[in-house]
């Protein structure tokens, strides 16, 4: 898992730079190594419950294996649902807005919390999205 550390560009020699890249590097293992130890626990938890199918019973053995697998099949639903929304970047935040709003009447106020920044989150934006180009290009010219 040896990844080489490229130098910084030119130009960009400061010590603040070169921090932030290192910084990025060592963040980007940390991820690559996590991402193989959760291949390596996937492995555990399928070689230790035999089949798929007994993976939720496996998660909680001393519970009720159909108390287990009523929570595990509405959690799939939960997921299927979160899925499908992630999916559809355009209606997402305005229909996390309403769940806030609905959550909040309820009394849910800390769920309510969450669906709003998810909300102001969704879509994913970098802050140079809502520049204005500069190049030649977006002006009719040629590079």
């Amino acid at each position: 898992m040896t990844t080489p550390t490229p130098a910084p560009a030119s130009g960009t020699d400061t010590a603040a730079a070169a921090t932030i890249h290192v910084d990025q590097v060592l963040a980007e293992r940390c991820q690559s190594g996590g991402d193989y130890l959760a291949g390596l626990i996937a492995h555990g938890h399928l070689d230790t419950a035999g089949t798929p199918r007994k993976l939720p019973e496996a998660l909680f053995p001393n519970a009720d294996p159909g108390v287990v697998r009523a929570v595990w099949d509405a959690a799939l639903a939960v997921g299927y649902r979160a899925g499908q929304l992630s999916l559809r970047p355009a209606w997402a935040a305005a229909e996390l807005h309403r769940t806030q709003d609905t959550l909040n009447a309820a009394g849910y106020a800390t769920m309510a919390r969450l669906a709003a920044r998810s909300g102001t989150l969704h879509p994913p934006r970098h802050p140079a999205d809502d520049d204005t180009p500069t190049i030649p290009a977006a002006r009719g010219g040629h590079w």
